[in-house]
């Protein structure tokens, strides 16, 4: 699964940044690892040291993106990416477009993979498609 705010080569850069950075010591020979590293991105709570996945950081920071078009319908941003993206005012029903934007790109991705997730609460039934969305 890719998905970028950052280009995925940024993002990876980082990550191992982070844990050159934790595994390295005084001698700049090979390092032997104690606990993995999945287990240092665990919460403390969780037993682990809280350092960030950034890979999962990057999700959660697209899904508040997505999550804010979709209740931020009087923004700029939402006007200019629905305009463009997708006409109808849903992020879910998203228009392929050739040479989208980056951002889009990233967004739209994130959507698709948070989209199980999302569910409808039904209020009158007016916006509801029984037979396409996840309710």
């Amino acid at each position: 699964l890719s998905i970028f705010l950052a280009p995925k080569s940024i993002i990876d850069d980082i990550q191992a940044k982070l844990s050159r950075t934790w595994w390295s010591g005084k001698d700049k020979g090979r390092f032997w690892t104690m606990i993995p590293w999945k287990t240092l991105c665990k919460p403390k709570a969780m037993g682990g040291l809280g350092i960030r996945n950034m890979r999962l950081f990057n999700l959660a920071l697209l899904g508040r993106q997505v999550w804010r078009l979709i209740n931020n319908t009087d923004t700029l941003c939402f006007k200019v990416f629905s305009s463009k993206y997708f006409p109808d005012g849903n992020i879910f029903n998203a228009k392929k477009v050739d040479k989208a934007s980056f951002t889009w790109t990233s967004i739209a991705t994130t959507a698709e993979a948070l989209k199980d997730g999302f569910g409808w609460q039904i209020g009158n039934g007016e916006k509801i498609n029984i037979w396409d969305d996840n309710w």
